[in-house]
């Protein structure tokens, strides 16, 4: 019978213990809503980084306005539920809006002239984007988004810390 040292089990058990806490972050994490951004200093805000050099565009109120979002993913997760709600689309170039403390809360994103590839982590699959659809933001996550590969717009969503 082979021994384990007990440095290799407590390494094991602070493993599980990380992997566990950190798939319940994710698992857990609400939904964008200005309910939980509602002022400076406030946490859980969306937000979206622009790194491209083309104009992104961004709403802070999905489900409200006076414009229309096509939304691939309307309860922020990774699976394709389609639907198209009433918004304010906004413009940024290259920059940062929104994010934790700021009290501006971006619930979704797209870029309206490109498509874009997106993917839900640093080792997330990249999936494709057509122009004009939008991605919704858990609150309290950012898109980070640059040119990359062919000229292309790839955006990385991230929860921030």
């Amino acid at each position: 019978m082979r021994k384990e040292s007990r440095l290799n089990r407590a390494a094991g058990a602070t493993a599980a213990v990380v992997l566990m806490a950190s798939g319940m972050v994710v698992a857990g994490a609400p939904t964008a809503s200005a309910d939980n951004c509602g002022g400076l200093g406030d946490y859980f805000c969306g937000a979206v980084k622009n790194r491209t050099g083309r104009a992104m565009n961004y709403t802070t109120n999905l489900g409200d306005g006076n414009g229309r979002c096509y939304v691939w993913n309307i309860d922020g997760g990774t699976a394709s539920h389609p639907d198209t709600l009433p918004c304010d689309q906004k413009s940024i170039g290259n920059g940062i809006v929104g994010g934790n403390g700021t009290g501006v809360d971006v619930d979704a994103f797209t870029f309206n002239g490109w498509g874009y590839h997106e993917r839900f982590s640093r080792t997330g699959t990249w999936h494709w984007r057509t122009a004009g659809t939008w991605t919704k933001l858990w609150s309290g996550e950012f898109a980070d988004c640059s040119i990359g590969d062919y000229n292309e717009i790839w955006c990385t969503r991230l929860m921030q810390i």
